[in-house]
């Protein structure tokens, strides 16, 4: 763990401040595994009691990458002996309201529903990956997070973009709606 993180973990306000900024998307990325908001619950409280009760113990290099793998751990034993292919919840694209007239609002979600559909076809370490990006992490803290290399990541990430515009390309899909889709969602990918 960082420095800076360490002196955190001393404190109940500073062990709070880690919980408030990870909850949301340690929540969305285990109830895609587990597909139960209750049991998703589960995981976390168990996740959080466990690194509050062995924070002395624990020695993190880096905390996101960290939670993450162990939120997947605990998932993975919630719907266990198989593992299961991870899907975002429904809600974890939420148009504002405000933001759309009706039709733009609806337009807008069937983009989304376009590539998501898309990346549901790629094979599950790929859309696992992808979507972890969609929660935030970078290509370390994904191989950190599903303990691979990161040659392994950009490979697979690199992968995932070429099959995503393969399908687009020989797809009747508007392109226009996808490009849409993929600014909404917020997929950025920097290969380099």
């Amino acid at each position: 763990m960082e420095q800076s993180n360490m002196s955190l973990w001393g404190t109940l306000e500073g062990f709070e401040d880690i919980f408030k900024e990870n909850y949301s998307p340690l929540f969305r990325y285990v109830k895609g595994i587990v597909k139960d908001d209750d049991q998703a619950k589960d995981v976390l409280s168990d996740l959080f009691l466990n690194l509050w009760q062995q924070k002395d113990k624990l020695q993190i290099n880096d905390l996101k990458p960290y939670l993450f793998r162990a939120a997947r751990h605990g998932a993975l034993k919630m719907v266990s002996p198989r593992y299961q292919s991870i899907e975002l919840p429904d809600d974890v694209h939420n148009i504002p309201a405000d933001a759309y007239n009706p039709f733009e609002k609806f337009v807008a979600k069937q983009s989304i529903r376009i590539v998501e559909d898309l990346i549901a076809k790629l094979p599950p370490l790929r859309k696992e990956m992808i979507e972890l990006r969609l929660l935030g992490l970078k290509h370390a803290e994904i191989a950190e997070a599903l303990e691979i290399t990161e040659k392994k990541v950009e490979y697979n990430m690199r992968e995932a973009i070429e099959q995503l515009t393969h399908a687009i390309n020989h797809s009747s899909l508007d392109k226009a709606t996808i490009a849409g889709g993929l600014m909404l969602i917020n997929i950025i990918f920097t290969i380099i």
